[in-house]
């Protein structure tokens, strides 16, 4: 008799159990993936966090977060981990009843790139470990993967070359007797410009703006076709360092700066442009548009883009084409706008078997080692 009653009241608590399971397993349930950071360079480490808020009664005592992410994210902890065409991780947590869990996993991020984590599954079992509740969760974060920034004794030359062949050009030296305005304070000003009476009134730091003696920006174009196609992709991604290298200098030397490319945006697939600014802000802006290109929209593109240019005829933008390609349709393209009397230069970043012919005076070339992209 006893067993008996013992077999109906586990039946019991079985069936009362496995009710509140299906009707309350998801109730006051949150769960969420977020990048500590949006933005991160190239190589650097960063934390994903896994938050689960059981804000219930009913505990779970086996709770599994399922999600995939870029493969080319290097968690430190690769338990519960299978790398395919992604990252595929399954965690595995016990959560009481009340009570909020938080995880962090370390990874490094490898490279450049805008990745995101739209969705991913969660599973649970009641208090007997018999049923499972499963269900597809969206989710809204995303990182940024700047590009790394050369520093290297050759880039270095590169530059300071570059650099003295657009000052001969053009003077960018403020004027100290014009007074444009007042602006709020950028981590690049010089703490000489600062206006302290603008400062106080306005319980901020403010700097002055002065007229320059001939303003000019620089317009950085950067082009992701190749002549080559050995290892396309990694002269790609040294055009697209080359590019925010190069706009981080000048944006030292508070220069103003423009981008625009032929490769695709992955968020809107289409061609973008960052309009022109000389701060820490639009250093970060032209990173994060950096970040988000993928493949090339084609020579094609390019070339309009350049032949748009030209018929502009603008005389107060120096022109930087950043290009993996030097072929004689690009080239004669330029020697056009040169002749024109346009302020043209050429950064060409090619491998040390490729043979670079036809060599302009607006060339600055920079030779890497097969071996070493």
């Amino acid at each position: 008799m006893e067993l008996i009653v013992a077999i109906v009241i586990a039946i019991v608590i079985y069936s009362v159990q496995t009710m509140l399971y299906r009707r309350l397993w998801d109730k006051n349930l949150r769960v969420e993936l977020r990048f500590e950071e949006e933005c991160v360079t190239k190589g650097s480490l960063t934390c994903l966090s896994e938050i689960i808020n059981n804000a219930k009664f009913l505990p779970m005592p086996v709770f599994h977060l399922k999600f995939s992410c870029s493969r080319t994210f290097r968690f430190d902890d690769t338990d519960n981990a299978v790398v395919t065409d992604a990252y595929h991780r399954n965690d595995v947590f016990s959560v009481m009843g009340n009570q909020k869990v938080t995880r962090k996993l370390a990874f490094t991020a490898e490279c450049r790139g805008y990745y995101e984590i739209s969705s991913f599954h969660i599973l649970t079992r009641d208090f007997f470990l018999v049923n499972r509740f499963a269900k597809l969760l969206k989710n809204d974060t995303h990182i940024y993967v700047l590009p790394g920034k050369r520093e290297d004794s050759q880039f270095t030359i590169m530059f300071q070359r570059l650099l003295g062949e657009i000052l001969n050009q053009r003077s960018f030296l403020e004027d100290p007797y014009t007074f444009r305005g007042i602006r709020d304070y950028d981590r690049s000003d010089n703490m000489h410009s600062i206006n302290w009476k603008a400062t106080a009134k306005h319980n901020a730091l403010m700097v002055n703006m002065h007229e320059r003696v001939s303003e000019q920006r620089v317009k950085l174009m950067l082009n992701l076709e190749t002549n080559t196609m050995i290892k396309t992709e990694e002269l790609q991604e040294i055009a697209i360092e080359l590019t925010s290298s190069i706009a981080g200098k000048l944006i030292q030397e508070n220069i103003p700066v423009q981008l625009t490319s032929n490769g695709l945006d992955v968020i809107t697939k289409d061609y973008g442009m960052i309009e022109s600014g000389c701060t820490y802000h639009h250093l970060l802006a032209i990173d994060r548009y950096l970040a988000r290109l993928s493949v090339s929209g084609g020579m094609d593109a390019f070339l309009n883009m350049v032949e748009a240019e030209t018929k502009q005829n603008d005389r107060n933008t120096a022109y930087v084409i950043i290009s993996p390609y030097f072929k004689p349709d690009l080239i004669d393209k330029l020697d056009s706008m040169a002749e024109q009397g346009l302020s043209v230069q050429m950064v060409v970043p090619y491998y040390d078997i490729q043979e670079l012919e036809g060599r302009r005076s607006y060339m600055h070339t920079l030779e890497v080692k097969l071996t070493d992209a």
